[in-house]
């Protein structure tokens, strides 16, 4: 007896999304990893964070009362996280049609077709949203914070949803300013570059975070390699950098790369390169880390959080659904065309204050 399944249920289609081989993304993968607890079933997320401790223990006469520690005070908000909405159409004449790298003289039926279709249109959805997921990452780690425009449609603007990790009045701890005077360039002397990125640990540092990574841009890249002593620095690692954990996982990701493991100033950091790039709304293809930016941060150092999704099925019947994509389907059968939707609600946070220091403009 066989057994009918019907592809375009809302559960099949979340199982089939689960299988797909999704796009690798290097911001999202190595600094917002999705935790337990990280799902939400309900329509906002909370965040909450603190400042690292850096503090130390008193030396004390023996005699005397011990002094108390103050727990850290900490910050817990909740936000509504932004809405990435996308559909792809299926229609009889699609399966009706030979498909991309079908047999010319196939013997696929409709039913068959559609359930190809149905997986490639849910894996084109699919790397469309991680790209808007690494995107959301990268900017949050630069602005410590993030801005997205909030489309009505494909043309027409909504709302500007903004979302910012720190408190406006006491200024932006992520960012780290270089005096135009200082910006680097082949022959700036290499003192002068390690004192600024020895000042961004610091920031790092004295708030008792983590600081192992100095991300850079493409620009950035290039005045380092022709840097005598960093490359010195890095030749002479050379046989470390080969044996690094850090090397393999980087070869995954497409446009970026391993530098070097290089000492500045008592700092001892990854140097990576990313040169990842994605197609804008107006065509261009945009870096996702400026090529002229450093950064300085560690691995872990936030999350990606989901809220839930509002789904009627096809009773007419609300539920709400968790999880980090929700499929969804429309069928017009008047015109005979099913829609296959996927919706998510992504919001990528810190999980201390400000656990990065960013730097624009750090080239000339």
């Amino acid at each position: 007896m066989s057994l009918l399944v019907n592809i375009l249920d809302t559960y099949f289609m979340a199982g089939l999304w689960k299988g797909l081989s999704p796009v690798n993304t290097f911001f999202r993968d190595r600094y917002f990893p999705t935790e337990a607890g990280d799902i939400f079933k309900a329509d906002k997320v909370l965040c909450e964070y603190q400042d690292g401790d850096h503090g130390m223990a008193p030396f004390m006469v023996e005699r005397a009362d011990p002094i108390n520690v103050a727990r850290q005070g900490y910050e817990i908000h909740d936000y509504a996280p932004v809405c990435l909405k996308q559909s792809r159409n299926l229609t009889v004449d699609d399966l009706k049609k030979r498909g991309f790298g079908e047999a010319i003289l196939s013997t696929s039926t409709e039913a068959e077709r559609a359930a190809k279709l149905v997986a490639d249109d849910l894996a084109l959805l699919e790397r469309r949203f991680t790209r808007s997921e690494e995107l959301l990452c990268a900017n949050t780690m630069i602005n410590n914070g993030f801005t997205v425009d909030e489309m009505l449609d494909a043309n027409t603007v909504g709302n500007q949803a903004t979302v910012q990790y720190y408190d406006p009045n006491q200024g932006n701890d992520g960012i780290y300013t270089i005096p135009s005077a200082d910006r680097w360039a082949t022959n700036t002397a290499w003192s002068v570059i390690v004192g600024h990125v020895r000042a961004m640990c610091r920031a790092l540092s004295r708030r008792g975070l983590p600081h192992t990574d100095l991300i850079v841009g493409q620009a950035v890249a290039d005045i380092l390699l022709a840097n005598t002593d960093f490359q010195k620095l890095v030749n002479r690692d050379s046989g470390i950098i080969i044996a690094s954990p850090i090397m393999q996982e980087l070869t995954k990701y497409d446009g970026v790369s391993l530098l070097g493991i290089v000492n500045f100033g008592g700092y001892r950091l990854n140097v990576i390169v990313v040169d990842e790039q994605y197609k804008a709304a107006n065509g261009t293809y945009t870096n996702y880390f400026p090529a002229k930016g450093i950064m300085v941060t560690a691995p872990s150092c936030g999350h990606l959080m989901y809220a839930h999704i509002v789904h009627m099925d096809d009773n007419g019947d609300v539920e709400t659904i968790a999880g980090k994509r929700v499929p969804d389907l429309f069928v017009d059968r008047k015109k005979k065309i099913r829609e296959i939707i996927l919706e998510s609600r992504p919001l990528a946070a810190p999980k201390n204050y400000s656990p990065w220091v960013y730097a624009a403009d750090a080239v000339n």
